[in-house]
């Protein structure tokens, strides 16, 4: 008897035990410590441009606060800032807190994507860093990811802080103050806020008593300058209308009231410093990570949620998986016996072809709200029958060629634990039922000596899924068949009572195609071992002396693989 096929794959122990120390030198990799940093992403521009600008976001996620792109905007709009400048940057970001502010820029080149990234610092506003990454497809790729991690995230890390920069821009005030005194040098003002003149007129305003409405106005302003990250220079250099002695006149106030702030005299300007101590008290009080006014638990949160969808979208991670392809299946049977005649036909078959279905569902992942251990819970399912076999048996004269069933269908339930954002373990258990008969109708009788199996059987397994980027994927597991029927196998005129147990290895290959779909590729192994009892009339009577056991056990093995289309979301 010659000539089948059967369901199964091909064993992959060695997938196995790469994916395992993968995921050990993932979990196992030093990470640095670094303080998270206040981040904002601008609107990308170019083709492509929401796709790179949220890819990039997620990734900034992972690591620091990175501030919704609403706020930015709100805050630029109350301000007036309408531009992307230093002094615009710089401005905004005062007010936010932020660290750092990142903008993209996308351009089409042939068939591959140009992604310009520029890094400001928030604390002077000017472009600390700029990254150019090369993609051949709409979307940020390992490669890219890498770009990212190597060349932009350590600069993001070493980020002056704003209120290093506030130091700097007052030794800057100061230095351009004591360039003036040469023709004006203001002193401080009193605790009634007047001007003390030093020479002749120097300092004096001209309408101190006649309008301090405006004056108080002006100092308004001034404090909103300096809580924004603006030094009153460059404020000046802003609105600057060529009135001379207007400039002249708003800079000796400026001048005093620095030196008001330096001597701690005057009680408004007390109280302008608190205002400024708050503010740095306020960002220095971990303001990154526990503020709740100005949404940063909301950004930890998004972080984390971003993180789970940006895990569902790598290969082996998806709330729902469905596949189809065509299989691949050799079947395997063979009796362990003492007998050199009449000894059992066995079967060995080749590989032929069939048609395999599989699903993983997990439902209550595809809301990506739920946060509890049930969006970890789904079901599985596989179908697999082949499309075209036949068996042969050779008599003395003719050889029979005989129609076969192959199949296998198994359906359970599945749990899946993320170990990490690449890494994740399953157990689960199915039930299978397992088919390869033979139409022995067709054949004289007693001219084929294979019992048709149909087993049943239920199977705990263990499995791991390894993310090895956005596009690949390796996954694996292990499972016990714990066999509750075989069929004609143990029937009383065929092999009898015996014990069954069994083993099934699976390794699989995901490569991703397109934003949903993959190819995957996958080989098994699966067999099942008989240790019969001696009480079935084929076990004992084949070479018709009954006071022995001819035939002690068999061992039933199906290998092959798959190759199909797979749809995630």
């Amino acid at each position: 008897m010659k000539n089948s096929r059967s369901i199964a794959s091909a064993s992959s122990a060695l997938l196995l035990a790469i994916s395992v120390l993968g995921a050990l030198l993932v979990l196992a990799w030093p990470g640095q410590a670094e303080a998270r940093k206040r981040l904002v992403v601008l609107e990308f521009t170019g083709p492509k441009a929401e796709t790179f600008q949220s890819d990039v976001e997620k990734l900034l996620k992972k690591k620091h606060s990175v501030v919704p792109l609403s706020k930015w905007e709100a805050k630029a709009e109350d301000l007036g800032v309408t531009k992307v400048s230093d002094a615009g940057v710089k401005r905004v970001a005062g007010e936010l807190n932020l660290d750092g502010v990142v903008v993209g820029k996308v351009e089409k080149r042939g068939d591959r994507y140009l992604l310009h990234l520029k890094l400001r610092a928030g604390a002077s506003g000017k472009v600390f860093k700029e990254v150019e990454i090369v993609e051949s497809s709409g979307r940020l790729g390992a490669d890219g990811r890498d770009d990212i991690a190597g060349q932009l995230m350590p600069v993001i890390d070493k980020l002056p802080g704003l209120d290093d920069d506030d130091d700097a821009d007052a030794g800057d005030d100061d230095d351009a103050d004591d360039a003036d005194d040469d023709d004006r040098r203001p002193s401080a003002r009193t605790d009634k806020g007047k001007d003390k003149g030093k020479g002749k007129d120097k300092g004096k305003r001209v309408d101190d008593d006649a309008d301090d409405d405006d004056d108080a106005a002006d100092d308004d302003d001034d404090r909103g300058s300096r809580r924004s990250g603006f030094s009153r220079k460059d404020d000046d250099r802003d609105r600057d209308d060529g009135d001379d002695d207007d400039g002249d006149d708003r800079k000796g106030r400026d001048k005093g009231r620095d030196d008001d702030r330096d001597d701690g005299d005057d009680g408004d300007d007390g109280d302008d410093d608190d205002r400024d101590d708050d503010r740095v008290g306020f960002r220095d009080d971990d303001d990154r990570d526990r503020d709740d006014d100005d949404g940063d638990d909301r950004d930890r949160d998004d972080g984390d949620d971003d993180d789970d969808d940006d895990r569902a979208t790598l290969p082996g991670f998806a709330a729902v998986d469905l596949s189809a392809g065509l299989s691949f299946t050799a079947r395997r049977l063979a009796f362990t016996t003492n007998l050199t005649d009449n000894a059992p036909q066995g079967y060995r078959g080749a590989p032929v072809p069939g048609i395999r279905i599989t699903a993983d569902v997990f439902p209550l992942a595809v809301n990506k709200r739920n946060r509890s251990f049930t969006r970890n819970l789904g079901v599985t399912a596989v179908f697999d029958r082949v499309v075209a076999i036949s068996s042969e048996v050779r008599s003395a004269t003719m050889t029979y060629k005989l129609s076969t069933v192959e199949q296998h269908l198994a359906i359970g339930v599945v749990y899946r634990y993320p170990v990490s954002p690449v890494l994740a373990v399953e157990g689960s258990l199915r039930y299978n039922k397992r088919k390869f008969a033979i139409d022995k109708g067709a054949a004289p009788a007693d001219a084929v000596d294979v019992p048709n199996t149909d087993y049943s059987y239920v199977d705990p397994g263990v499995g791991v899924s390894y993310a090895l980027g956005p596009k690949m994927a390796l996954g694996a597991d292990a499972r016990f068949l714990l066999i509750t029927d075989t069929g004609e196998m143990q029937a009383v005129d065929q092999y009898g009572a015996s014990t069954v147990t069994g083993v099934d290895l699976s390794g699989s290959f995901d490569y991703r195609v397109a934003p949903k779909v993959l190819v995957r590729a996958s080989a098994g192994f699966a067999t099942i071992g008989y240790a019969f009892k001696g009480n079935g009339a084929l076990t004992n009577n084949r070479d018709n002396d009954p006071s022995d056991v001819d035939v002690s056990g068999a061992r039933d093995t199906y290998y092959g693989g798959s190759a199909g289309a797979v749809y995630q979301f």
